[in-house]
């Protein structure tokens, strides 16, 4: 049986993967190595950090330096330009009264609580867990997992709510169910999502008889 639902934030619940590639381009683009979308796309199929980035294409940059100038931009960016995703705000609300809610997510702790706090979501949710807390990000299963010992539940007894490859492995690796809503902005083929329990196209689509079936 369901007891809880995970839920990822980037890209699910808010429209912030257009935000995220602007202001990272911003900040490499200032020393010569502009993202594209393609680097974008790959860039969150195998959640890179900044660190991870700079070593795979072998740059002589500091990844502190890249990601407090990125800090910068991107927390200006939440301010003025950041969007809920249609029926995120809806679904928290409904999902929340039958079930026990946690956010888990690949971004600073800062920025998600700066989200929270702009869409006055914080109260809505049990837990508040960053990835960049545990030794493993995603597609590791750490911070599901994490997120079960926090909630006092099982991690079969728990649903992730995610947007990414990397979020959907690391639910399955952590035994937990998975409900896929894509993020468009990166074009990901819906094929890389066959391992979901179900996909749906937005988080609004998501309703309390939809958990209850996939906990029997």
């Amino acid at each position: 049986m369901i007891k809880v639902i995970i839920f990822d934030l980037d890209g699910l619940l808010v429209d912030s993967q257009p935000l995220q590639y602007k202001a990272y381009n911003h900040v490499f683009s200032r020393y010569g190595f502009p993202l594209s979308k393609e680097d974008w796309k790959e860039w969150i199929q195998h959640s890179y950090s900044a660190g991870r980035w700079i070593r795979k294409r072998g740059l002589q940059l500091d990844p502190d330096v890249i990601r407090a100038e990125k800090k910068v931009i991107y927390d200006e960016l939440i301010e003025k330009e950041l969007e809920l995703k249609p029926g995120a705000g809806q679904v928290i609300s409904k999902l929340g009264e039958k079930y026990r809610l946690c956010v888990a997510s690949s971004s600073r702790i800062e920025s998600i609580n700066l989200v929270l706090k702009k869409f006055k979501l914080a109260e809505k949710f049990q837990e508040v867990i960053s990835d960049t807390e545990m030794d493993r990000g995603k597609p590791f299963p750490d911070i599901f997992l994490e997120a079960a010992d926090r909630m006092g539940v099982k991690p079969n007894e728990c649903l992730v709510i995610e947007d990414s490859i990397a979020g959907l492995k690391a639910a399955k690796a952590a035994g937990m169910k998975c409900i896929i809503c894509p993020d468009t902005f990166c074009e990901v083929d819906l094929s890389d999502f066959a391992g979901a329990d179900l996909i749906v196209d937005k988080p609004g689509e998501v309703v309390a008889k939809m958990v209850e079936g996939l906990g029997k």
